[in-house]
């Protein structure tokens, strides 16, 4: 069946968002976690629909820190202060 592109208020779902930007950002290769297969399929039709090519997709395990938590791009992220009060120069971080 068919399924939602934009929210009543006007702005776009995800799956929307995602294939249009791949195809704009012209993505061949897309590597993310297996949460994300069902993802897929509606990314396809859509890229399909705009008659747009679809890039290779691969689906990884979850992967999980320490503390069981799913691990993203900010676990354990620590912050620019914290940088600094443990004295580290401004301007190594920028190196």
């Amino acid at each position: 069946g068919d399924f939602i592109l934009l929210r009543s208020s006007g702005v776009p779902v995800y799956n929307f968002c995602v294939a249009v930007d791949d195809s704009t950002m012209g993505i061949t290769t897309v590597i993310r976690a297996e949460e994300h297969l069902t993802n897929t399929l509606r990314q396809c039709l859509i890229l399909d629909a705009l008659d747009a090519p679809r890039p290779r997709y691969a689906h990884c395990s979850l992967i999980l820190g320490e503390d069981k938590q799913k691990l993203s791009k900010r676990h354990g992220a620590t912050s620019c202060n914290q940088f600094r009060l443990d004295g580290f120069l401004a301007d190594a971080m920028i190196n």
